[in-house]
């Protein structure tokens, strides 16, 4: 199986998307990129200023943010929001679930995908930030069976 990395055009050495065979594993997004080298913190380790400028955006428009870095990070590998199977969801507040699946709901209208979500306290100050697992069939593929694509036509063992 062949792992195939989009990278991100950012300050943290990630990838934004990776593939591996059918699935598609994304980094975990928020509604804003930063610099680490920037952010500042208090003495007690507490972030200040995460240098973005960002820091009184409405929660509504940093979900929409990071579902767009999402669908941007589906798209560097052929996917869309139509192919996600998992999300995981964090919140630095869990007075924003409510708002949070308002909003979430319109993405997903049609077999969503499941979800787990969790309190956090993230690396910048944002409120939310997502990953997801997308499933969609690499156009890459050979036509060969699986057992001949091995090792050369070699049997994998399978029966």
């Amino acid at each position: 199986m062949v792992k195939q990395c989009f990278p991100a055009d950012h300050a943290v050495p990630i990838s934004k998307a990776v593939r591996v065979g059918d699935f598609v594993f994304t980094s975990a997004y928020g509604p804003w990129l930063f610099d680490p080298k920037a952010v500042e913190f208090d003495s007690d380790g507490r972030i200040v200023n995460d240098g973005s400028g960002k820091v009184d955006v409405p929660f509504a428009d940093q979900v929409h943010a990071t579902i767009d870095f999402i669908r941007q990070a589906l798209a560097a590998a052929d996917c869309e929001l139509n192919d996600v199977v998992d999300c995981q969801v964090w919140l630095a507040d869990a007075r924003d679930f409510v708002e949070f699946n308002a909003i979430y709901r319109n993405y997903f209208k049609k077999d969503p995908p499941v979800r787990s979500v969790f309190g956090a306290k993230f690396m910048f100050m944002c409120k939310v930030e997502l990953k997801v697992t997308a499933y969609r069939p690499s156009r890459l593929r050979t036509n060969r069976p699986r057992r001949e694509a091995l090792r050369g036509g070699e049997s994998d063992g399978a029966h």
